[in-house]
This record gives C-alpha cells, structure tokens and sequence, in this order.
C-alpha cells in the first residue's frame, strides 16, 4: 500500500471527505486530492498536519506502506537547500539531514539554536530514543526537569519517551547533531 491509498482508507475509515480534512488540517482539497491519488507525495510537514486532523501519529500513517527502501541517502553541499527543514520560533531551527524521513529507521537532525534560543517541550514514543552530539556552543538538554549541560565535543544518549527540551544557555549560535531511533516526528 502506498501512502495515497493509506490515506484514503484512513480518511474514509473516520466518515470523512477531503473537505473535513482540509478544515481540519489546513492543507489545501486538491493537494489532499494529490496525495490520495499519487501524484505527490507531500510534505512532511504535511503529513504531520493531515495526522493531526485524523488524530493519529506519523508512526500510524507510515506503517505498512509498500516503500523501497533507499540503501545510501545523502545531501549536496548546500545541505540548507537540499533538506527539509523546521523551525521553532526565529532562534530554534532543525534541519532534517536525510531524504524521505519517514521511510527511515532512524531520523539525523542538524539543531541550530541562537544564543537564547529553544526547543519546545518534547516527548515521544516509548521505545525511541536520541543521540545527540554538540559540535558548536553549548547546550542544555532539560529531560524530565533534569538539566545536562553540554558542550562542542560532547555527547549524550537518553530515552527521549521522556519529556526533553533543547536551551542554548550560550552568547553564540549552538549546533548539534541529534539521531532519533526510531524515526519519531
């Protein structure tokens, strides 16, 4: 099954039409339209607003699709270009570091917080867990009201299942590169 078809079984599993849908996610009918009928694929943006109307996860939407799996996934050098990428506010951004996330085990992310800048509270799934390495600044990971202060050089590993946020508590521009295993987003 593709995600096409995985999205028009969900969508009319819940009574819905693609209008319910569009209202709900903000996505527009006929990129809904689009997707159901595979002419795209869509964003992960997208699809993390289409999980939100059906009231599901990613995980959901994404297990059991017929997707090939990609043996080697890299970006150009002008990877801000090639990538997708999310921002928190204007000091906290995160730059996937792969193509088609959500056909991975797991997702690498590039954090880039400016001096004050931070994650919202995040918590995900039992069972997956982060890998993070600060390769500038310094950075303080909160994890269920703990803080673990990090800088360039240094790493830590934890079950992000628990409540975590990312703070720079430096004067310059941190950046780490985060693993999530398995894909949670």
């Amino acid at each position: 099954m593709n995600i096409g078809e995985k999205l028009k079984r969900l969508r009319k599993s819940l009574d819905l039409t693609l209008d319910d849908i569009s209202r709900r996610s903000g996505v527009g009918k006929a990129t809904l339209s689009r997707i159901e009928n595979n002419i795209t694929a869509g964003t992960l943006r997208t699809h993390m607003k289409i999980c939100e109307a059906l009231n599901i996860n990613l995980r959901d939407l994404y297990e059991g699709l017929d997707v090939p799996q990609e043996e080697i996934s890299a970006l150009g050098e002008k990877i801000t270009e090639d990538a997708e990428m999310f921002s928190y506010d204007e000091k906290a951004k995160s730059i996937i570091l792969t193509k088609n996330a959500q056909r991975k085990n797991m997702l690498p992310q590039l954090l880039i917080l400016d001096p004050g800048g931070k994650t919202h509270l995040e918590q995900n799934a039992t069972g997956t867990e982060k890998f993070v390495f600060c390769t500038e600044g310094q950075i303080q990971i909160n994890i269920d009201n703990k803080p673990y202060d990090l800088k360039k050089g240094t790493s830590l590993y934890f079950n992000s299942a628990l409540p975590h946020r990312f703070i720079n508590i430096g004067k310059k521009t941190t950046k780490c590169l985060i693993v999530t295993s398995p894909v949670a987003l």
